[in-house]
């Protein structure tokens, strides 16, 4: 049963992983400063982008991954700046440094602390912590404790300041990570994101050894410190959103303990080659602190590279700068080196003698230079599947998408490489997949340096094959020189796409179900909590009348919902995306529309305002909190149709669709998380039968197919009460309706009688079910 009218219409309007590339461990009860009787909470640590498997160094021994040492700083939720709270040791976890995608996890007993309001972690540097902790007190803000965060290098004996690579003995390199939390509560998971404080630099010599043989590699004028944090703003120690996407000089101490720009100063690598031999690799052997990039007016003091070797038996010297093309001019302009950024330079040619000496090349331009290079610059987040040929690297986010088959998209396939040759895409059995393509309706692509093009995939609709079947798949193979990797397409139900239950406030953060084995602690029956359209405040589904103090459940920090007030004139004070709240609606683009996908800066939400895609908010695409693993969304309207309308059997609910307000009603303040039971709701998806229908299977659905419980929603009257609890259910989509785009959303509505969708105001608070940002 479908069919569209108008409903809930508002009477009148009033002025919203570099991850660690993990370990998984666990740790005893034996915490410094810390009450091992309090509750257990699980906290996993994830490092982004997997080392490139290299031999004989650091990154061939998985040592860009090791985590020698945990320590947590506690800071609670002061504005505008977080207050230190105390500091914690984690010991005896064990690492595991198998597959590609790594995590440490373990789990810890807190003191619940509902003043908590951000976790830091910091891995490789106990001692420095130690050294900050023994001089700030309890109650200092946040920037000052990042400030005095430092890590530094000492010379050797021979006066060098080399990064320890030996194996073994090697020094792990420091990483640091925080999320935020609302308070620690007992079985909370707290996923933290980790950041390598280095750079890496690995050169490569595409020149035949017989013109141009190179001898040594030297670093100079590089610091031997740095800040165990990314940049933040200084007022307030809260983290800089993309500090890296602008060309902008990191933050560095001052001092830096910077090096002079001398021979005697400067870090020497020796290269090895032989005659006639080209394509020789050092890698996992340089890594540096983050520099300024070099100006114009004092190069001689920039941090470079200088090379030294021979050029058709002569000795000379040649001047390397860490410069980039922009595509805006095509002009050449100097850049930072980025801590969790690889830096690999490849001689092309060698087309003259360099200079006499080392101060002679110090002093020189590389423009001018005889000596050609290239640099690829590799940012290490979320490259995770590395295939490898010895010499050369080429990384993917993922080896399989999933796309659902009544949808169209036209996606960049994103590829990291350091081989700068040729590559090319090719569709496999393209007849038998017509439906993916490359750009342009090809079966084929190619170009040259895969890592600043990516690939364009083309993927069209195509008929779901029912209940039951096979996923359909399409491949496509990618070359480049010796590399090959293959992305497999996979079409699968739409149903598999979406979460396995509402959003739910689990152990003091906003979760859902995504995995089977997530139902058995959040079932798919799970009321959910309630949001406005477009609105990051969460709102118990139970609880007559409605009062923030007490039925706000979740909002962003430096929203205050004890001045909201009650009644209608409360009731419009909580944020959402609404002109009165400066949210301005994108001209309708049809039923597949999602209009937070391009909001503040593309990320779908804005933190401070408290309005933006819930959905975004939580999980783990760009400025998320991180509490959900996977970027997710809200559906489009089109995605909602689309999930009924796969649905293979049209008539399958369970319950008796009764009101179970009294049941809510009794202990409110029980059920104010989401997790109460409204006994009714819909099956729906592909894989749909009539046998579907039992206890177990509207706990844990099965594949291909969601349950959709009858939840009710909050706004009958303008005043917030919770209504329909068990009769009807109510599932908003990330599309307007376009007759009245400014006002009115449309939604998925459940009863009794079956499946409708209709449009309503946003005003009314809704459960929400999200969707893989595919």
């Amino acid at each position: 049963m479908m069919k569209r009218s108008r409903i809930l219409s508002k009477l009148f309007y009033t002025a919203v992983v570099v991850f660690m590339s993990g370990v998984i461990g666990c740790v005893s009860d034996k915490l410094d400063g810390f009450d091992v009787q309090g509750e257990s909470i699980t906290l996993e640590m994830i490092i982004p982008g997997f080392e490139i498997p290299v031999t004989r160094s650091i990154a061939g021994e998985k040592g860009e991954a090791a985590v020698r040492s945990i320590d947590l700083l506690l800071f609670d939720q002061s504005t505008p700046a977080a207050k230190l709270i105390r500091g914690l040791k984690v010991s005896d976890f064990t690492q595991d440094v198998s597959g590609t995608d790594y995590k440490v996890k373990y789990r810890l007993k807190f003191t619940k602390d509902e003043n908590v309001g951000t976790v830091v972690a910091i891995a490789n540097a106990s001692d420095e912590v130690d050294l900050v902790l023994s001089k700030q007190a309890t109650g200092t803000e946040k920037q000052v404790v990042l400030e005095a965060l430092k890590f530094r290098t000492e010379a050797d004996e021979n006066g060098a300041y080399h990064w320890n690579v030996s194996i073994p003995g090697y020094t792990p390199i420091p990483m640091y990570g925080e999320t935020s939390v609302e308070g620690i509560a007992a079985d909370a998971t707290v996923n933290v994101p980790l950041t390598r404080m280095l750079a890496r630099v690995d050169v490569k010599n595409e020149v035949k050894g017989d013109i141009f043989k190179l001898e040594m590699i030297y670093l100079v004028s590089y610091n031997t410190s740095g800040y165990i944090a990314p940049p933040w703003n200084t007022s307030d120690g809260s983290m800089i959103r993309d500090p890296y996407s602008g060309n902008d000089n990191p933050m560095i101490p001052n001092p830096a303990g910077k090096q002079e720009g001398t021979l005697d100063a400067a870090m020497g690598y020796e290269y090895k080659q032989d005659d006639h031999v080209e394509v020789l690799l050092l890698d996992g052997k340089i890594y540096a602190y983050e520099a300024a990039k070099t100006t114009k007016n004092d190069a001689k003091n920039g941090t470079c590279l200088i090379i030294k070797g021979m050029y058709r038996g002569a000795e000379c010297y040649y001047r390397v700068d860490f410069t980039v093309k922009t595509s805006a001019s095509a002009t050449t302009e100097y850049m930072p080196l980025y801590r969790n950024h690889k830096y690999c330079v490849n001689i092309i040619a060698a087309e003259g003698g360099g200079y006499d000496t080392f101060e002679q090349a110090l002093n020189s331009s590389t423009v001018l230079s005889n000596l050609k290079t290239t640099i690829l610059v590799v940012d290490m987040n979320g490259i995770n599947n590395i295939v490898y040929d010895g010499q050369f690297f080429m990384g993917v986010e993922s080896r399989v998408l999933d796309m659902p088959y009544g949808v169209g998209r036209q996606l960049k396939h994103r590829v990291s490489s350091d081989y700068h040759g040729e590559w090319k895409a090719e569709v496999l059995k393209p007849n038998e997949s017509s439906w993916l393509r490359l750009t342009g309706d090809q079966t084929a692509s190619s170009g040259t340096d895969i890592n600043q093009t990516g690939v364009d995939l083309v993927v069209t609709t195509i008929p779901s094959p029912g209940s039951g079947k096979d996923y359909v798949t399409g491949q496509i193979v990618f070359t480049a020189g010796r590399l090959r990797d293959t992305l497999t397409v996979r079409r699968v139900p739409i149903a598999e796409m979406f979460a396995r239950s509402n959003i739910v406030r689990h152990g003091g953060n906003l979760i859902f179900a995504v995995t089977a084995e997530d139902n058995r602690t959040i079932p798919a029956w799970s009321q959910g909590v309630f949001f406005k359209w477009g609105s990051l405040v969460a709102l118990a589904p139970a609880g007559n009348p409605y009062d923030p103090e007490s039925c706000v459940v979740y909002s962003p920090a430096g929203l205050d919902p004890s001045s909201w007030g009650i009644g209608l004139a409360g009731w419009d004070r909580i944020p959402y995306a609404h002109p009165n709240f400066s949210f301005t609606t994108p001209s309708p683009s049809g039923d597949d529309a999602d209009v937070f996908k391009e909001y503040s800066d593309n990320t779908g939400f804005n933190a401070g305002a408290g309005i933006g895609d819930i959905c975004r908010y939580v999980s783990s695409g760009k400025g998320g909190k991180g509490w959900v693993e996977g970027k997710w969304r809200l559906p489009t309207y089109a995605e909602l149709q689309l999930l009924y309308e796969e649905t293979a059997v049209k008539t399958v609910k369970m319950g008796d669709f009764g009101n179970k307000m009294s049941d809510l009603n009794t202990n409110p303040e029980n059920h104010a998380g989401g997790m109460f039971d409204p006994e009714s709701g819909w099956f729906v998806g592909a894989n749909v039968t009539a046998s579907i229908p039992s206890p177990e299977n509207r706990k844990t659905p099965p594949a291909g197919t969601v349950f959709l419980p009858a939840a009710g929603h909050r706004y009958p009257n303008g005043d917030g009460n919770v209504v329909h609890v068990g009769a009807y259910g109510y599932y908003w989509s990330a599309t307007p309706y376009t007759v009245n785009s400014e006002y009115t959303v449309n939604y998925l509505f459940i009863q009794k009688d079956g499946v409708v969708f209709y449009d309503a105001d946003r005003s009314y608070a809704f459960p929400i079910r999200c969707i893989k940002d595919y």
